[in-house]
């Protein structure tokens, strides 16, 4: 198929950064978790509770924007949603005690999710050709602000600096990004040659997307209980240091994956059936492991696998969601909300109650549901029949 190009790419590196932005703040979030819950004095079931606050946000943001931000247009979202990021980042940063802290994380948690449905939506959008190869980009954007948030955050929180430090660069951040997108021009990057974008956008397809609603669920769950509770598990139970280099290198190892998915995303349905196999063998390797650094090496692989999750469930969404990206994408978005804040919570309760080992068992055998489910959409009758480029 043969494209049109405008040449204005200024704004797909705009919104890679803000995706870039909110793997930072999520992992930044789960390393400094240990410094939060020594400042707040809570236990294993107070951190999970602190930590489901902001999944819980990302939950309702895409069920109340998602439509908005098709509607409304992705220019005008974006700005609103940045301007929110702001002012929970403000809120923390300034604020002391509980209230403010939860509203603070809340109102991140609202900001981030909004603004990573929209983007995501706005370069589906933006390049109606090339997007499935795109969303493996910025899908490895998040796990490149996700690498890169536990070495900075763990060097200063290592000298005794506040978490609060996070807050403030994802502030500052922020407010570039506002001005930037502001300025903006979000007209369409390539228009086919060939054919238009009516005749390759299929119809909304429920059952597909509440499959992939499913996957997402299991697997945000999967990684947020894994992220928020891995460095204590290596800290506390292996008696292992530098524990924040197993989350690091679980988000580094993402990056190539989320990548050969988007060169790869016509096998979409495969890959999906082979990274949460892949994923739920490895999570019960750690959760028998003896040592420190064993967990490390095998967070990385089960990262690699990790990794594949997302841009398969992005790209196979393509084919169900005809012109409703924002919405479908908030769908998804919306599960992995639920799902994070569910398992979340559910594995601060068993660490506090059976251990960190059984915590990390747990989270294993919730990840090998994703199994069954990718199985399911190995069935042609869930996918609509056109051509958008992972059936090509």
């Amino acid at each position: 198929m043969k494209t049109r190009k405008t040449g204005k790419d200024l704004l797909l590196w705009i919104l890679l950064l803000s995706v870039f932005m909110n793997g930072f703040e999520a992992a930044g979030y789960q390393t400094s978790l240990i410094s939060v819950g020594k400042e707040f004095a809570l236990d294993g079931t107070g951190m999970g509770l602190f930590a489901s606050v902001q999944l819980i946000a990302g939950l309702i943001a895409p069920l109340v924007f998602g439509s908005f931000a098709d509607q409304a247009g992705k220019k005008k979202s974006l700005t609103a949603f940045f301007m929110a990021e702001i002012v929970g980042s403000l809120t923390l940063v300034l604020g002391k005690g509980y209230f403010s802290f939860i509203a603070g994380v809340f109102i991140i948690g609202l900001s981030v999710s909004a603004v990573q449905l929209t983007s995501i939506a706005a370069i589906a959008d933006l390049f109606p050709v090339s997007g499935n190869k795109k969303i493996g980009i910025v899908t490895g954007c998040y796990s490149a602000g996700a690498v890169v948030a536990p070495l900075i955050c763990g060097f200063y929180l290592d000298r005794g600096y506040s978490w609060r430090l996070l807050f403030l660069i994802l502030l500052i951040v922020g407010a570039a990004e506002i001005t930037a997108v502001s300025v903006s021009d979000f007209t369409p990057r390539e228009v086919s040659v060939t054919e238009s974008r009516e005749e390759t956008t299929g119809a909304f397809a429920a059952v597909g997307i509440l499959l992939l609603c499913v996957i997402m669920f299991v697997y945000v769950g999967f990684e947020n209980g894994y992220a928020f509770f891995i460095n204590s598990f290596i800290t506390e139970t292996l008696k292992g240091s530098h524990s924040y280099l197993a989350l690091s290198l679980f988000w580094l190892a993402m990056i190539p994956s989320r990548l050969l998915c988007g060169c790869y995303s016509r096998y979409n349905k495969q890959i999906l059936v082979l990274v949460s196999t892949g994923a739920a063998v490895t999570a019960f390797l750690i959760s028998v492991s003896g040592t420190g650094n064993t967990v490390t090496l095998l967070s990385a692989l089960l990262g690699f696998f990790c990794g594949a999750v997302y841009p398969s469930v992005l790209t196979r969404s393509l084919d169900f969601a005809g012109k409703k990206t924002a919405t479908v994408t908030g769908m998804i978005t919306a599960a992995t909300g639920l799902g994070g804040a569910a398992v979340t919570v559910v594995t601060g309760v068993i660490s506090k109650n059976f251990g960190l080992r059984a915590s990390i068992k747990t989270l294993a055998i919730i990840i090998a549901a994703d199994v069954f489910v990718s199985l399911l959409l190995l069935n042609r009758r869930y996918g609509r029949h056109t051509t958008t480029g992972t059936e090509r």
